[in-house]
This record gives C-alpha cells, sequence and structure tokens, in this order.
C-alpha cells in the first residue's frame, strides 16, 4: 500500500524552503496577512528582526546581500507596507545586491475586504526587481522560492520579490523542497585572454581600473594576485573600493567625483584601461573617444552595454576571477611599462587629500573627520554611509585596507540607508567594529531604528555630521550659480535623542574631542549602541571641490598627453594614435624588437638625481620614487602612538621641532605609565598569537612593511631630515636602509632552523636522540635612539616580527616620526592585537620598559651611562646594549687611492654630523701619509657644506640641540687650550658645529678619549702599524674600527688584535652592513644585532629528548 504523502501548511513549507537556502535573518514588520508565515517562523531557526519601518527592513535585507552574496530577506505586509519597500528594491537591484522582499496579500480565492489596501505590488515591484511573482498555489512554493533566490543571487544580483496571499498561506500541501546546486559560471574564451595579454603587454601605461563588480570575495584574491605580480597600478570606482587593500603602493585613488580629480589624471595617462566589474549604474570615471587613448578590456561577468561613452576594444566575458587568474599566468612585467608619471601624480594627490586631515577649525571639515574615523577604526572595522556631502569625502580619502569595510552606496544613492546597514553589519559580525555615519537629514529620515539597534543589543557607533540643511544639494545650488534657498532644517537634541532610545550620546565641541570620543566609543566603554552629533561645515571643503581642486588637476593634466602606440594598435586590431615621426623612446615604448626581453631600467634616486643603471626585479616595475619636492609644511601634524596595534590620540603633549629652525613642524601623544602598562599586558596575552603565526604569514608581514615604505618613500625620508635634521641625502639612505632590513628579516624568518642531535654518548645515553629548535623569548623592550631613528629602530622590529615577539618600543622623544610612520604601517598589518606598541613617553615614565618582570629582553641602543644603566635594573631579563664609541681608523696604506681614503673618511667622520656611534673620531695615520693625507682632508672638510638639510647639496646639518653643540664646543676649546691644534672648522653657530679637524691632541682630552657624537676628528700619526693597533685598543670603547693596509697578514693581525666588535678592511668603522652581526665590546655594550643576529636574542633553545622513537617492534 502507498504511503500517502504529509501534508504541510503553505506557509511551514514557505519557512523550510528559506532554511534550505541558509537564510539565517528576515527583516521586517508582519502585518494582518502575514500571521500565517509568522507563526511558521515561530519554531525556525531563522531569526526574525523586527524593525521600525519597512524601508530599514529592506536596506538591511540588500546589506546581508551585499556583504556575504548570499541573498538577504524582509518581509512586510500588503498595501503600505509593501510600498515601503520600493526605495529598497530600487537600492538592492541597481547595486546588485541579492535581496528578496516576502510581502502578505488579502485573499486571492475569496475577500470579504473589497480592495481595502489591496495595490497590484507584483506590477509595482516589477520596474525595481529582476523577478516578481504572486504565489497562487502552495504547491508552486518550492519551485518559486529556489527560482527567486537564484534569480537574485546570479550575476548580475539583485532583487527579487515573492507575494504571499493571506489565504495561500493557510493551505496544506505535500510539495517537497528542491536541493540547492552550486552553479559554475562560464568561463572566458580562451582567443579573448590570448588578445588581452597581448595588449597589455604592449601597452605603455596599462592601468587597472576596480569597479563594483569586481567586488566577490574569488575575484578579489584573483584582482590582489595580478597586481603583486605585474605591478600594474589601479584605481577604484567609489563601490570598488577596498577589493584591493588601499595599502597597496600602486593605489593611484578612487573616482570619487566624476571628473577632475587626481585618478582622472591617471586615467587620462593610460594609453589602455583593464576595466575590471564595470557596472553602468555608477557614474562613469572616464569617457572614451573614437580613435583616441585609452582602449579599453572589459573584464565582467556579462558583455558590455555600449553607448557613446563607452565602447570597448575587447570583452573578456566570463568568471572574472579565472579570467584575471588566466591573464596573471600568461603575462610578466614588461621592463617598458612606464608609472613614472601616474606614481607623481598619486604622491601629489596624496599630499592634497592630506590638507585638512589635521585642521583644528570648529565646526569640523570633512577631511578631519574623514582622517580621525580612519585612525580610529580597526582595518577590518565597517563604516556604512549614508548620502550626503561628506561621501565624497569619504570616497576620496578614507582607506579602505579590507574588502566591505567602507560600505556606501554610489547607485541609488538612497538617504536613509546609513544605520540599518550598520544594523546587518553588527548582526553578521558582532565581533567587528562598526560606524554608522550619517548627515543629519540621512539619520532622521530612519533614526526610529535606533531602538531596533538598543533592542538588539548591537555593539555600533553612529556618527551624525551635523549641518542643518541637505548639504549635498545645497553644494549643487550653489556650483550652478543659485541662490541660497529652501534647503536648512532643524533638528532635535540629538544626544538627548540617543539616551530617549536608551543608547548614549556625545556632542563633539571642539576639534580634537572626535578623536577620544571615537576610541572612546570603539574601545573604552562598555558595548552598545552610542551616538556622536559632529557639528560640520562644508564651505571650505566646498571650496577646493569647485576652485582649487579643478585649477591643480589641469595643470597635471597638461603633462598627461599619451597616444596609442603601433604596437597596442596592433594587438588590439584597432587604428591608432601612432606618430611614425615620433622616437619610441619618446612615446614611451621600447623597440618593438626587443620590448619582451628588456631587462633593465634607469632609475632616478629621489634626491640625488644621479642616473643609476639598476637590475629590474621581478614584479618591480617602474615603482621610482620621484622627486616630490622636499618643501616645509604649512600647517603642524599630529601622529598618534600606537597601544596594541591601535593608533591612539589621548593627547598632543609631545611636540617636535624642525631642527633647522628651531619651530615646532609636528606633535604627537605622549605615552603615561598607564599606557606602558597597558601595552606590555597586551604584548603578554598576545605571546600565543605571534609563536602561531606560520613563517609565511610573518614574511608577508615584513613584505608588506617594504612595500609601504617604497610607497612613501619620500615621507619617510622628509620625516627624518626635519626631525632629526638629518640632511636629506643621508635621510634617504636611511630610507633605503630601512627597506633593506625588513627585507632581510622577511627572508630571514623562513630561516629559522633547528637541529638534530644524536644523544647515545655512552651506554646510558642508549636509545636517545634529540631535537633542538629556537622559540620565541616572549615580549621585547625595546628603546631607540635619535641619530637613526628609522633603522636602529628597524634593527629591533624586524628581527622580533620574524620570529614572532611582540613588542613594545620608545622611540626617543626628540625624534619618535619615523618610528610612528612604522606603526602606521604595521597596524594595517596581519598582525595578532597587542602584537606591538610604540609609545613616546618622558624618561621619567619609562622604567617600565627596563623593570617589568613581564618582558624577557631588553634591546637598547644609546648612551653608556644610561645602557649600563638599564642592565642594574633589568633583572632576570635578557639584556642587548649597543652603545657608544670612539672609532678609530688606522690608515697603514693609501688603498686604493688617496682620494678614496680621503672620500670615505671624511663621509665617516662628517656625515649626519658626526652623530653615529661608529663616526670615524680617531685616525692613525702611518707617519709616511701623514703630511698629504692631512692636508687632503683639511681641503676637502672646508669644502662642505653646511646648511639647510633640505637642500640636496648640504653635507653638514644642525645637531640634534644646542646643548649638544655647546658641549662638543667647549670639549674642543678645551683640547685647544691644553695645546691641541685646529686645522679647520671649530665654530658653532647655534645647533651647528663645523666639521673640525685637530691634531696634537692630549690622549686624555675628551675630543680623544670619549665620544663626541659630533662632527670632530682628530689626527695621530705613528710608525709602527703594532703600535697603531695597541694605541685603538686603548680606549674604553671597543664598536668598530677600521683599517687602510694591502698586507693580507697585517689585515688579519688587525683582525686578530683589535678588540673590537667589527673591523672593516680597506674602509672606515662607520660602514655597517644591515645584515652583518653588529656589536661591540668593552662599553661599547654587549650582544649583537643585524637581522639573523638578533633573531637568535630573541629566541630560546629547547631541545626535545627522544627515547626509543622510530623503533617498530617485530
Amino acid at each position: 500500500m502507498a504511503v500517502k504523502p504529509v501534508s504541510h501548511r503553505a506557509s511551514d513549507v514557505f519557512v523550510r524552503a528559506l532554511e534550505n537556502e541558509n537564510v539565517q535573518y528576515i527583516f521586517g514588520i508582519p502585518g494582518e496577512e502575514n500571521l500565517d508565515l509568522l507563526d511558521s517562523l515561530k519554531d525556525s531557526k531563522i531569526k526574525l528582526v523586527l524593525t521600525r519601518h519597512e524601508q530599514a527592513a529592506g536596506f538591511m535585507a540588500a546589506t546581508v546581500g551585499r556583504i556575504t552574496g548570499k541573498v538577504g530577506v524582509c518581509l512586510a505586509t500588503l498595501g503600505p507596507g509593501a510600498t515601503n519597500f520600493a526605495t529598497s528594491a530600487a537600492y538592492a537591484q541597481l547595486a546588485g545586491f541579492p535581496m528578496m522582499m516576502i510581502t502578505g496579500q488579502k485573499p486571492i480565492r475569496k475577500s470579504k475586504q473589497g480592495s481595502f489596501q489591496v495595490v497590484d505590488i507584483v506590477e509595482n515591484m516589477r520596474p525595481v526587481t529582476k523577478l516578481t511573482k504572486q504565489i497562487a498555489d502552495g504547491d508552486l512554493i518550492p519551485s518559486l522560492v529556489r527560482e527567486a533566490i537564484r534569480q537574485a543571487e546570479e550575476e548580475r544580483p539583485g532583487a527579487v520579490h515573492l507575494e504571499l496571499p493571506e489565504d495561500i498561506a493557510g493551505t496544506m500541501t505535500n510539495a517537497d523542497l528542491f536541493p540547492v546546486h552550486p552553479v559554475r559560471r562560464p568561463i572566458a574564451e580562451e582567443k579573448a585572454i590570448s588578445k588581452a595579454v597581448q595588449m597589455i603587454e604592449a601597452a605603455s601605461h596599462p592601468l587597472l581600473l576596480v569597479g563594483a563588480g569586481a567586488n566577490r570575495k574569488r575575484t578579489q584574491n584573483m584582482l590582489r594576485q595580478f597586481v603583486d605580480k605585474l605591478g600594474i597600478p589601479f584605481v577604484t570606482t567609489q563601490m570598488g573600493k577596498g577589493v584591493i587593500t588601499e595599502a597597496h603602493p600602486l593605489y593611484l585613488g578612487c573616482c570619487a567625483l566624476s571628473a577632475m580629480d587626481y585618478p582622472h589624471v591617471c586615467i587620462e595617462k593610460a594609453d589602455l584601461i583593464i576595466n575590471v566589474g564595470h557596472d553602468v549604474v555608477e557614474k562613469p570615471p572616464f569617457f572614451m573617444q573614437h580613435g583616441k587613448p585609452p582602449l579599453v578590456i572589459h573584464v565582467n561577468f556579462y558583455s558590455a552595454k555600449v553607448d557613446n561613452v563607452y565602447f570597448p576594444q575587447l570583452e573578456v566575458v566570463g568568471d572574472i576571477a579565472n579570467a584575471i587568474w588566466q591573464i596573471k599566468e600568461r603575462m610578466t612585467c614588461q621592463a617598458h611599462w612606464d608609472y613614472r608619471f601616474m606614481l607623481q601624480t598619486k604622491h601629489e594627490g596624496e599630499s592634497h587629500m592630506s590638507k585638512g586631515m589635521d585642521d583644528s577649525r570648529y565646526p569640523l571639515v570633512p577631511q578631519r573627520i574623514v582622517a580621525d574615523l580612519r585612525r580610529a577604526m580597526p582595518d577590518d572595522g565597517v563604516v556604512c554611509l549614508d548620502n550626503g556631502m561628506y561621501k565624497i569625502w569619504f570616497a576620496r580619502c578614507y582607506r579602505a585596507y579590507e574588502p566591505n569595510t567602507l560600505l556606501l552606496d554610489n547607485a541609488l544613492a538612497s538617504m536613509g540607508a546609513g544605520l540599518p546597514s550598520a544594523i546587518a553589519v553588527s548582526l553578521l559580525y558582532p565581533q567587528k567594529k562598526v560606524v554608522a555615519v550619517c548627515g543629519d537629514g540621512g539619520f532622521m529620515m530612519n533614526s526610529q531604528e535606533m531602538e531596533t539597534a538598543v533592542r538588539l543589543h548591537l555593539n555600533l557607533t553612529v556618527l551624525i555630521l551635523n549641518d542643518n540643511a541637505y548639504g549635498m544639494i545645497k553644494w549643487k545650488q550653489d556650483s550652478a550659480g543659485y541662490e541660497e534657498f529652501g534647503l536648512d532644517v532643524g533638528n532635535p537634541d540629538f544626544v538627548n535623542y540617543a539616551s530617549s532610545y536608551g543608547a548614549k550620546g556625545y556632542r563633539v565641541t571642539k576639534s580634537d574631542e572626535l578623536l577620544k570620543h571615537l576610541h572612546d566609543c570603539l574601545f573604552l566603554s562598555p558595548p552598545g549602541v552610542k551616538l556622536i552629533e559632529v557639528p560640520i561645515d562644508y564651505q571650505w571643503s566646498n571650496e577646493i571641490l569647485n576652485k582649487e581642486l579643478p585649477g591643480l588637476v589641469n595643470q597635471r593634466m597638461a603633462s598627461s598627453e599619451t597616444e596609442i602606440s603601433l604596437s597596442l594598435s596592433e594587438a588590439a586590431e584597432e587604428p591608432g594614435t601612432f606618430n611614425p615621426d615620433k622616437k619610441d623612446d619618446d612615446a614611451g615604448v621600447a623597440d618593438k624588437s626587443t620590448r619582451f626581453t628588456t631587462t633593465s631600467a634607469i632609475k632616478v634616486d629621489p634626491v640625488l638625481k644621479d642616473p643609476v643603471n639598476v637590475q629590474k626585479p621581478e614584479n618591480a616595475c617602474n615603482l621610482e620614487k620621484s622627486n616630490a619636492g622636499f618643501q616645509r609644511p604649512s600647517e603642524i601634524r599630529t601622529y598618534p602612538f600606537y597601544l596594541a596595534n591601535k593608533p591612539m590620540f589621548p593627547n598632543t603633549k609631545l611636540e617636535i621641532t624642525d631642527k633647522y629652525t628651531g619651530k615646532v613642524f609636528a606633535q604627537c601623544a605622549l605615552a603615561t605609565v598607564k599606557d606602558i602598562d597597558a601595552s606590555i599586558a597586551a604584548s603578554e596575552r598576545a605571546v600565543p598569537a605571534m609563536a602561531a603565526m606560520a613563517s609565511f604569514e610573518r614574511k608577508i608581514v615584513l613584505e608588506t612593511v617594504v612595500l609601504q615604505v617604497q610607497a612613501r618613500f619620500n615621507e619617510f625620508a622628509y620625516a627624518l631630515c626635519m626631525e632629526a635634521g638629518k640632511p636629506i641625502r643621508d635621510a634617504c639612505g636611511e630610507v633605503q636602509r630601512l627597506i633593506d632590513t625588513f627585507t632581510i628579516a622577511a627572508e630571514e624568518c623562513t630561516r629559522l632552523y633547528g637541529e638534530y642531535a644524536p644523544m647515545d654518548i655512552s651506554e646510558r645515553a642508549k636509545g636517545y636522540q634529540a631535537l633542538v629548535r629556537r622559540f620565541p623569548i616572549g615580549p621585547v623592550s625595546m628603546i631607540s635612539p635619535f641619530n637613526f631613528p628609522l633603522n636602529l629602530a628597524a634593527h629591533k622590529i624586524a628581527p622580533a616580527i620574524a620570529v614572532g615577539c611582540p613588542f613594545v618600543l620608545k622611540p626617543a622623544s626628540r625624534t619618535p616620526i619615523g618610528a610612528l610612520l612604522l606603526g602606521e604601517i604595521l597596524s594595517q598589518c596581519k598582525l595578532p592585537e597587542g602584537a606591538f606598541s610604540i609609545l613616546p613617553c618622558s624618561r621619567d615614565g619609562a622604567d617600565l620598559f627596563t623593570t617589568d618582570e613581564r618582558l624577557k629582553l631588553v634591546s637598547f641602543t644609546g648612551s653608556p651611562s644610561v645602557g649600563w644603566g638599564i642592565k642594574a635594573k633589568s633583572g632576570k631579563k635578557k639584556v642587548v646594549l649597543e652603545l657608544g664609541g670612539n672609532a678609530a681608523c688606522v690608515v697603514e696604506d693609501l688603498i686604493p687611492d688617496i682620494k678614496t681614503v680621503v672620500e670615505r673618511i671624511l663621509h665617516g667622520a662628517f656625515y649626519q654630523s658626526g652623530q653615529s656611534c661608529i663616526s670615524v673620531q680617531r685616525v692613525y695615520i702611518h707617519t709616511s701619509h701623514y703630511g698629504n693625507l692631512r692636508d687632503a682632508l683639511v681641503a676637502a672638510a672646508s669644502d662642505l657644506i653646511k646648511g639647510d638639510p633640505l637642500e640636496e647639496t648640504t653635507f653638514v646639518g644642525p645637531l640634534i640641540d644646542e646643548s649638544e653643540a655647546c658641549r662638543i664646543e667647549s670639549w674642543v676649546n678645551k683640547a685647544v687650550s691644553h695645546g691641541a691644534k685646529i686645522l679647520t672648522g671649530g665654530k658653532r653657530n647655534g645647533l651647528f658645529y663645523d666639521a673640525t679637524i685637530l691634531e696634537d691632541v692630549h690622549p686624555d682630552m675628551e675630543v680623544l678619549c670619549e665620544e663626541v657624537f659630533g662632527p670632530v676628528m682628530v689626527l695621530i700619526p705613528y710608525e709602527h702599524f703594532k703600535t697603531a693597533i695597541g694605541e685603538v685598543n686603548k680606549s674604553k670603547f671597543g664598536l668598530q674600527a677600521g683599517v687602510f693596509v694591502s698586507d693580507i697578514n697585517k689585515a688579519f693581525y688587525a683582525f686578530q688584535n683589535l678588540d673590537v666588535g667589527g673591523v672593516c678592511i680597506n674602509d672606515v668603522p662607520s660602514m655597517r652592513i644591515d645584515s652583518q652581526p653588529y656589536g661591540g665590546v668593552k662599553d661599547s655594550g654587549i650582544g649583537r644585532e643585524g637581522i639573523r643576529y638578533a633573531m637568535e636574542d630573541m629566541t630560546e633553545v629547547r631541545v626535545m629528548l627522544l627515547r626509543h622513537v622510530g623503533q617498530i617492534p617485530m
């Protein structure tokens, strides 16, 4: 006998069908016609989120679809409830977000209420959905739900609608559910891929444009690999932001405006645009013209919609991720690709966009608001924008480091969506920091959802930018020349308004309060719903957009002219603009017969401008550091400190002066003892997660630092020059050394080998063997000096990351900016929370860096008096000290010639004004060379240029402060009073002290026996080589020594007998290779730096003793 099918209520089947599709939430307001469905949801795993308006429910469902790629679902009754979905339906449909709307309806088989509340919702929804259906039979529910969701989620995603009449919901049905099968997207045709490769290789300035359709998980990964391998720069549309991290050095900007912004200059320069995920609903970032560059490759799930301004020369249609992968795999970086103009444009654009980031006026300007929110938010924090004038500034200036971390709408651009979107994100990801940014107008359109957020116990912050007007339309009104009229509004007291819902309200009353309130809301206060009212003034920012920016961009546009080369036009089978009378190198294209084999390029140093032929590494692709034209800032910039990876702005107590002008040019937060204690606690908590990081993960972090510093080379060099008074030549050299140091660490972190050791050395140890491994020592305390604030910090930070040690760093208070810039980069890397803290602080508050027992190693670079004091107070922890010196150089022979010896000694003695612990201070010269070498040194030293460190010709810059200059002056004067002779220099002017050479100095004088740490050098003749070596060893210091000698036996004698940490043969002691073991003996310290050797100090050897392992019983 056949089993009779089990019947179920149609509404139950509907809910089961949604469960079958893995729906987690339904947002909405049920009505009388939804009561069966509501009853069915009562026992479902699907959570019903009751909202206060159907439009907000639709925005929430659309946001679920946007974030997850899976359909978001919302529910409303018939008539007015259903029509309230119209805006959110258009929002999802235009933007491509998968969303399903379920609406009720009066009974369709029999109704006693006539047309009361009845609207033809199916027809009403047709223009704004991919599918809209009324369910007329309960048996059709499984197939209609499956088909609706399939259409909602397949490319291009969008909105769908099902109407479930009241009587159908209550009927019985035995319909079975449809299984959900994954659908494989078709891949692009091979010929299209091949042609794309040919066109990209033939181009001179190819550019990647990332649009809304590229925001898919697999596509995100492939695009990042594409950019990393080929080195092709990219711009984004507003809805393409974050698809590739905007921390990437090849990110050129977002096309936030329709035209006349810096990214549009890069687009003008491009001869080929690889347009990935183009969506016509977004404002077009460029307009094509027949016969003019750029040519366009359209890469998308579907073919292009051709019109007068968009007619791509090639369409690569199919799964985007697969297409990008295929193109990447078939290509290599082309040596003739030239991005110098684009990267320079990026630099100018970033410089211009930084205006106002630290502006102190009140009400606040949009630039300051964007900057402070970016400073406060973690990398994975999500900002949900409503729509208003501020959206332009967020799109331009807010860096999105991960996909879907800046949710803005550039399709329907509806007001009222910001808060509902934030609620949806907070539901999906309760562990993330979520901020809704709304104008006062947009907030009030759905402000009732504050109650929803409070009722759901969500943790989110609402930022209300209040100008008491509809600001975007006021801007348009003003731009069009109309008189101001009809756009001003009044508002409630937003703080009290928040309180009335049970939320906590804040009001910003001066510019520096916003960041403090953000930190309080995001990190310090208990979880919950918070609201911050921020008065905003658009007048200055509007003037920038209307008047200043167009002029600057026009100037840059004048240099952006480009042509379609013959090679590219042939590859595209497109008539080109190739000029046969113009040389290929002028056109930016290498000779056709050799362009695919060129492996070198001319790189121009950002400051020295001396062409140097360098081998171009794979993936380098013209990442030249172009000359930015260094100028002093007009505004004081504010820097945070970093506590447990996060930027903090609790105060601006530490002022940093331009060492040349003496004026304050920057300020930063100064850490308290409480902050230091919190950082150490965070580092202790981070120990397991840091130790668990895989080698490749640590390598990625280190390589990311390299890429970021390369991209911001000038910024780092400029900061060094200003804060340390370091001549720009030396500053650029230190930045390059930083890059080298992190590069070495990235290599070494995958080579932290152990060893196997047989242990069966006697009868009692028979059957034993051992494995020996190094493990991270734990939290490391680092204290770095003022003279090399970047590279000496790097020599501590890089090995710590390489081995997996969390760290707390105290940079020198006089030069903290370089370390803080590194902190900014590290805060954007994938490191466990608490992995690092960088805390400028006063010396009085710094004892915890030394004495706290939670720290397992102290690494200090600085003066001997402080260093040995640290060792005395450090307790049981390991200590590494790199201290001072009065480095000596012995000149036995003029190797290879006197000119080279003079150049090396002068550089070693006077570079960065002698403020180096291995600066040449004592020069022992064989009597046969003394007279000639002395005269040559004096003549050359007299010609060294002293002055503004920003000038490229300056060799001797200011000392770190005037007290140091006065000390040096007194030491030299004392030596002269005891018989010393000044051969050149010997004069002070403020912070400057001349490059000074002395002879006939008594051995007890400070300029000879102590560390001068300034531009002073003493010449001493000698007759016998062994005597000179003995004199060098009389010093209480022993860091490095240099020996110019042609006899290999004497070289080895020096190596074996000099009591120093390093001997430089045929060079000065000031030479340090960043991979060498570096450190001293005697008063110069203990332990060694140099990446591999520091890694050994930051690890502990652990043995695993094995008995009878590998023996299998018979």
